[in-house]
């Protein structure tokens, strides 16, 4: 009789088989210029339960690849890992630099392909599922937005900070536009309640925010290098509970933990540290969301239909919003395309919406394929379109002339990468 091992045995060799999938693609894709997010979430669908994954499954004896709890946790766990890097990198002077233009660019960037996707999509379908697809066309994956700036080496230019600083403040507009849908949905929508929700969840972000900046580097100073050996991931934990208590999304709790401890004494340390993680689990994430696409939907031509053109609105809205805000801010077109299309790809918020759709009956399972569909898609373009432009602006900034050279005083996309 074969060994059958157990739920929790089985769940671990999956997402080892997962992990050394996406590691033994890594090098293969770069030599050939594909960008590695697009190559780990096409690994995911071709070991998904209803494709290659199914033949496995077969082969084995028992349902070796398929969705589980503990699948999904350790997903979770990669993407809290890679944002708090993304804070980490970047820190308080990049998020303070990036200013008012950074939330310009996040409410922009929402609202443009918001709009569009809900004019559009109101007259093929119930205005509450075209009120949720919009919500899902229009905010950014940080997780990819960062595991993009990390694959390319840009994590301490001037735009990618600015990057980074928008798509997080971009997540929390689409958390707020979340939860008024939501409360419209509901059948509760009135201007007092919708502006009440709105003015609280600003005030909690950069209440927690600025306590944490304020409070945390203080603990490090007054500990001393030994009591604190372990306390950033600790904090990391904590802050991402206390969000996600409040309504937030965890990934909010871990890129405010990465800029607190950033302005600490074990910043240095703790980029060892996490770098050597996010290698290693870094990659699960995107596997995950191949994984979970049911590739039968492909069959379907309204998944088809309904997620392409999300796709394009996503992009053709994202890119029409950011770029002139980027190019007012650094003046200088090929870091303005590098941070529109940065800023393309979809998955987080996205994921989270079809979920609470369906729960609430307000999304059949097109829509959420559909969904799946456009995060899919997006990741993809933003991928390519994004290594693409970081070799242009990269290019540019080592051979500068008088209509590509940045403002004075900031830093280009290649100071990193170049070692200046």
């Amino acid at each position: 009789m074969a060994f059958v091992p157990s739920g929790p045995a089985s769940a671990l060799l999956e997402i080892f088989i997962f992990l050394a999938g996406a590691e033994a693609i890594r090098f293969r894709l770069s030599r050939i210029g594909v960008p590695q997010i697009v190559g780990e979430v096409l690994l995911g669908m071709l070991l998904a339960p209803l494709a290659l994954g199914n033949v496995i499954n077969g082969l084995v004896g028992f349902s070796l690849f398929n969705v589980n709890t503990i699948l999904l946790a350790f997903a979770d766990f990669s993407v809290i890992l890679i944002i708090f890097a993304a804070g980490l990198e970047g820190g308080v002077s990049g998020l303070r630099s990036a200013g008012s233009w950074a939330v310009l660019g996040a409410v922009a960037g929402n609202l443009v392909p918001f709009l569009v996707t809900y004019l559009v999509f109101s007259h093929l379908f119930p205005s509450t599922m075209a009120l949720l697809l919009a919500v899902a066309a229009g905010s950014t994956s940080t997780a990819v937005t960062a595991s993009l700036i990390r694959n390319e080496q840009l994590g301490g230019s001037a735009g990618a900070k600015f990057l980074l600083s928008t798509t997080a403040m971009d997540d929390v507009v689409g958390l707020v536009l979340l939860s008024v849908i939501l409360s419209l949905v509901g059948g509760q929508f009135n201007l007092i309640t919708v502006t009440g929700s709105i003015a609280l969840d600003v005030l909690v972000w950069v209440g927690v925010l600025i306590g944490s900046v304020l409070v945390i580097p203080r603990v490090f100073r007054a500990m001393g290098p030994r009591e604190t050996y372990n306390l950033p991931f600790l904090i990391l934990f904590i802050l991402a509970a206390v969000v996600t208590a409040v309504g937030f999304s965890t990934v909010v709790g871990a890129y405010i933990a990465g800029l607190a401890i950033a302005e600490s004494v074990v910043a240095s340390r703790t980029r060892q540290t996490l770098d050597v993680l996010v290698l290693v689990f870094g990659s699960l994430f995107f596997v995950v969301i191949g994984f979970e696409f049911h590739v039968n939907l492909l069959l379907n031509p309204l998944v088809w239909g309904i997620g392409i053109l999300l796709a394009l609105i996503a992009v053709g809205g994202k890119v029409l919003a950011i770029y002139p805000v980027a190019l007012r801010r650094f003046r200088r077109r090929s870091e303005a395309v590098m941070i529109a299309v940065g800023m393309i790809p979809r998955g987080e918020i996205g994921l989270i919406v079809g979920a609470i759709g369906i729960s609430l009956n307000v999304l059949n399972q097109e829509g959420l394929g559909a969904i799946l569909l456009m995060s899919i898609l997006t990741t993809g373009i933003g991928g390519f379109l994004f290594h693409a432009a970081a070799k242009v602006a990269r290019a540019e900034y080592v051979h500068p002339d008088e209509s590509t050279a940045p403002p004075t005083g900031e830093r280009g996309p290649g100071d990193r990468a170049n070692g200046s």
